[in-house]
C-alpha cells in the first residue's frame, strides 16, 4: 500500500491479505513479473474488512518464464520481494533450473538428464510429478532423470519441498519437485497467444527451438500445443578438453480443456519425447535413444461455499523405451581393454507406469479445511543386456543377462491432511498409509542360488507430519515442521544382478536385495521469514535421521564381467545422520536494482559406513546484481556462485576429496561468474545474451559422476556465450 510500508505476497491462487490496516483511503500497488502493474484506490473503514478484486494483463512482449519456488514444510510457497523468475537462464535441462534454489542440487552424468539432489537426498528419496503425474527414469543405471523427459520449454512452474511435507502429492516422498506446464483456463474467450523462440550456445554448439499456441476459442474449449526441438554437440571444459556431449531431443505436447460447467473442468494432456544418441562421459555407455509417451486424463471441481469445496480426479500413463550401447566407449576397442578383442554391450530397457490419484477438498467450519483421498501406481521395469564379441558377433556365455528382471512395485496409498487457520496461526497435520507389493518376473540361476528367491515382499508403510506457521508480526512469519516419510526400495535396489550403481560412484558391480527394509526419514524443520517494502529474509534449518538407509557392502559373490573390479556390493540397509541451513536475503536498493545474496551448508553421516555420506554439500555462497528497468523492457544481472573446500567425503562409494590427486578435477573451493541480460527492441520481440562461467574456470560439481575409465569427475562446461531470441503475441 503506496506510502504506508505495508505489503504481502500473494498465494499460489492469487489471492493475498493485508492485516492492521488502520481506517482510511489507500492506494494499492501490485506488481508480477511479467504482467502490467496496476494501482487501485481501496477505502478501508475501521473494523471492517475491504475486498479489492483484481485482474492483472500479461504483458503480451513477455515470456510466459519458468517460476521455480520452494515450499515451507506447511506446503505454503516462500515468500520473496521478487519471485525466482529463471527463464533467462538459458537451461538446456529442467535439472539445471533447479540449481538455483538453496540446498537443491543436481548430478551431471552428460550433457541433459542432470538428476536432482535435495538436501543430501537423491533418486527416487525425491518423488517428481509431471503435471500431477508420477515420473520415473528408466535406466537401470539411472542414466536418465525423470526431469529429463520433458523440455524445460514446456515448463511454466517448478516447486520443491525440502522435506516428508508432500505426503498427499503421492508416496515414498522424503522430498519431492512437482511441475506444471500451461494451464489452459487462464485465457479470456477468443485469446490466442503464442511464442516462438530459439537460441544458440557457443562452446556447445547447441541449439533450440521451441513453440507454443495456446487459447480460448469458446467459453468451453480451451487449449494449448507446445513442440521443442534442441541438440548439441562436444563441449570444452574450462582447461580446454574436449567432453562428449552429442545429444538430440525433440517433443510435442499438447493440452485440452473443457469447462463443463462453471465449476468443473476436464483437461486431456498428451506429449511424445524422442531423443537420440545422447553422449554419457560418467557412465560405461551412451544412450541410443529414449522415447517417452505421456498420457492423463484429469476431472478439478472447485466450489466457493459449502462443505464440499473440490474433487481432484486424476488417471495417467508413463511409458519410456531406452536403448544403450557402448560403440564410442574404449571397451569396444581390444586396443584398450585386457581382451583379445572388442566388446558390443547393448541394452534394452523400458519402464510403464499406470497410476491415478483421487482427493476431495472439504470446509467443515471454525476455519477448517481437509483433503482427504488415495492414490496408486504400478511401475513396471526391465531391462537385457547383450554382450557380444566385435570380431565375430558371437555372444558370450554371460550373455544375455537380466540388469531388471521384469520387476514390479505396486503402491495404494491414502491420505488425510487437516488444517485450521485462526488468528494468524496456521496448524496442519497429515497422515498417510501405503500398501506396497513388489515382485519379478524372473530372474537368474545365480541370483537365486546365491543372493535370494524371496523376489515377493509387501510392505505397509505409515506416514505423518505436522506443522505451524505463525505470523509473529506484519513482518515476520515462524513456520515449524516435523514428519517422518517411509520410501520403499527401488527396482535396482531389489532386483539388480550385478550392474552399475548411480549413487556409488565405484566401477564396480552391484547386485539387489528383495528384503530390504524401506526407508524412513524422519525430519524437524525451522523456517523464519522477514518481508519488509525493500526487503525480503529466509532463514531455514533442519535435522533428519533415515532409518533403514539403503546403503552398499562389500561381498564374497563372484564378478559378471571380466573387466569389473574383483569386489561386488549388494545393497543393505543402514542408517543415516543429516543436518543443514540455508538462508537468502533479497535487498531492493533502488526501485530498478536487487541485491540478492544466499548461503547453504550441508553435514551428513552414514552411521552405517562409519564416513560421510556420498554427495555431502560443502559451504555454498550465491551474490546476484540485478537491473530491471521499470518499463520492462530491459534487464542485466551479474550472478557469482563460490564453493568451499570439501574434505568430508564418502570413501567407500568412491568418492574422492577436492584435493585428493593433481589430476583430479576440482569439485570444491571455486567460483563462477555468470552474466546476462534481455531487451525488447518493440513489442512482441525479445533478445536474451550472456556468458556463463565468464572465467573459463575448470570446475566440476560434487556431485557430477565420474567417468569410469578416467576415474575423473564429469567436468561442467568452460565459458559459454549464448543467445537467444524469443517472439509472442
Amino acid at each position: 500500500m503506496l506510502g504506508t510500508g505495508l505489503t504481502g505476497f500473494s498465494l499460489p491462487d492469487g489471492s493475498f491479505e493485508l492485516r492492521r490496516v488502520p481506517a482510511g483511503d489507500y492506494q494499492v500497488s501490485i506488481r508480477r513479473l511479467g504482467f502490467e502493474p496496476l494501482t487501485r484506490q481501496v477505502s478501508v473503514r475501521a473494523a471492517a474488512v475491504a475486498r479489492l478484486d483484481l485482474e492483472m494483463e500479461a504483458l503480451p512482449f513477455r515470456l510466459p518464464g519458468v517460476e521455480v519456488t520452494l515450499r515451507r514444510p506447511d506446503l505454503v510457497p516462500e515468500s520473496k520481494l521478487q519471485r525466482q523468475e529463471v527463464r533467462e537462464a538459458n537451461p538446456r535441462d529442467a535439472g539445471e533450473l533447479l540449481r538455483t534454489l538453496p540446498g537443491v542440487e543436481a548430478v551431471r552424468r552428460g550433457p541433459i538428464g542432470l538428476d536432482p539432489v535435495v538436501r543430501g537426498l537423491r533418486e527416487t528419496e525425491v518423488g517428481v510429478y509431471l503435471d500431477g503425474t508420477r515420473m520415473f527414469p528408466a535406466g537401470p543405471a539411472r542414466m536418465d532423470s525423470p526431469m529429463s523427459h520433458f523440455d524445460p520449454t514446456a515448463v511454466r512452474r517448478m516447486e520443491v519441498v525440502k522435506g516428508p511435507y508432500a505426503l498427499t502429492w503421492g508416496a515414498g516422498n522424503l522430498s519431492a519437485i512437482r511441475v506444471e506446464t500451461q494451464d489452459v483456463f487462464g485465457e479470456q474467450r477468443g485469446a490466442l497467444h503464442g511464442t516462438l523462440q530459439s537460441g544458440y550456445d557457443e562452446n556447445l554448439g547447441a541449439e533450440e527451438l521451441g513453440a507454443s499456441l495456446y487459447g480460448r476459442p469458446s467459453e468451453t474449449v480451451s487449449f494449448w500445443a507446445h513442440g521443442a526441438w534442441r541438440q548439441g554437440d562436444d563441449y570444452q571444459a574450462g582447461d580446454g578438453a574436449l567432453v562428449p556431449a552429442d545429444f538430440v531431443s525433440s517433443e510435442a505436447r499438447a493440452k485440452l480443456g473443457l469447462r463443463l460447467a462453471p465449476d468443473s473442468r476436464l483437461t486431456l494432456a498428451a506429449g511424445y519425447q524422442d531423443q537420440g544418441r545422447i553422449d554419457y562421459p560418467g557412465r560405461l555407455l551412451d544412450a541410443l535413444l529414449f522415447h517417452t509417451l505421456n498420457l492423463s486424463a484429469r476431472y478439478q471441481l472447485a466450489r466457493s461455499d459449502g462443505v464440499f469445496r473440490g474433487l481432484d480426479v486424476l488417471g495417467y500413463v508413463n511409458n519410456v523405451d531406452h536403448e544403450m550401447d557402448n560403440r564410442n566407449k574404449p571397451t569396444a576397442d581390444p586396443a584398450n581393454i585386457p581382451l583379445p578383442f572388442g566388446l558390443d554391450v547393448h541394452v534394452d530397457a523400458a519402464i510403464d507406469v499406470a497410476g491415478g490419484r483421487v482427493a476431495a477438498d472439504l470446509v467443515p467450519g471454525d476455519g477448517w479445511r481437509v483433503e482427504i483421498g488415495g492414490d496408486v501406481y504400478r511401475a513396471w521395469r526391465n531391462a537385457v543386456r547383450t554382450i557380444r564379441r566385435r570380431d565375430t558377433e558371437m555372444e558370450l556365455p554371460i550373455s544375455p543377462s537380466l540388469m531388471w528382471p521384469g520387476a514390479t512395485i505396486w503402491d495404494q496409498g491414502t491420505f488425510v491432511r487437516a488444517t485450521r487457520t485462526a488468528g494468524g496461526v496456521s496448524l496442519s497435520a497429515t497422515a498417510r498409509l501405503d500398501l506396497v507389493r513388489a515382485d519379478a518376473d524372473t530372474i537368474s540361476d545365480y541370483f537365486a542360488e546365491n543372493v535370494s528367491t524371496a523376489l515377493r515382499q509387501t510392505e505397509a508403510n505409515l506416514s505423518g507430519a505436522v506443522s505451524l506457521s505463525a505470523a509473529l508480526s506484519q513482518a515476520w512469519t515462524l513456520s515449524l515442521g516435523a514428519g517422518s516419510a517411509v520410501r520403499t526400495a527401488d527396482a535396482t535396489e531389489r532386483y539388480s544382478d550385478r550392474t552399475p550403481a548411480s549413487k556409488a560412484q565405484i566401477s564396480a558391480e552391484f547386485v539387489g536385495n528383495p528384503t530390504l527394509e524401506p526407508e524412513r526419514s524422519t525430519q524437524a524443520d525451522l523456517w523464519l521469514e522477514g518481508n519488509f517494502p525493500r526487503v525480503s529474509l529466509r532463514l531455514d534449518g533442519f535435522v533428519r535421521r533415515v532409518s533403514n538407509y539403503i546403503t552398499i557392502a562389500p561381498t564374497d559373490l563372484t564378478k559378471l564381467l571380466p573387466l569389473s573390479p574383483d569386489v561386488v556390493f549388494q545393497y543393505v540397509n543402514g542408517d543415516a545422520d543429516f543436518l543443514g541451513a540455508e538462508g537468502s536475503a533479497s535487498f531492493l536498493l533502488a526501485d530498478p536494482v536487487t541485491l540478492s545474496v544466499g548461503a547453504a551448508y550441508l553435514w551428513g553421516n552414514d552411521r552405517e559406513l562409519d564416513e560421510p555420506v556420498l554427495g555431502v554439500t560443502p559451504l555454498s555462497l550465491d551474490l546476484s546484481l540485478r537491473y530491471d528497468d521499470p518499463s520492462g523492457r530491459f534487464y542485466a544481472e551479474g550472478k557469482t556462485r563460490y564453493l568451499g573446500s570439501q574434505n568430508r567425503v564418502a570413501t567407500l562409494r568412491g568418492e574422492l576429496p577436492t584435493d585428493a590427486t593433481a589430476a583430479t578435477i576440482p569439485t570444491g573451493e571455486y567460483a563462477t561468474v555468470d552474466l546476462r541480460a534481455g531487451v525488447q527492441p518493440f513489442r512482441g520481440f525479445e533478445l536474451r545474451f550472456g556468458v556463463q562461467n565468464l572465467t573459463d574456470k575448470l570446475y566440476a560439481d560434487h556431485l557430477n559422476a565420474k567417468n569410469p575409465f578416467s576415474g575423473v569427475p564429469v567436468p561442467e562446461p568452460g565459458r559459454v556465450l549464448f543467445l537467444d531470441a524469443a517472439y509472442s503475441f
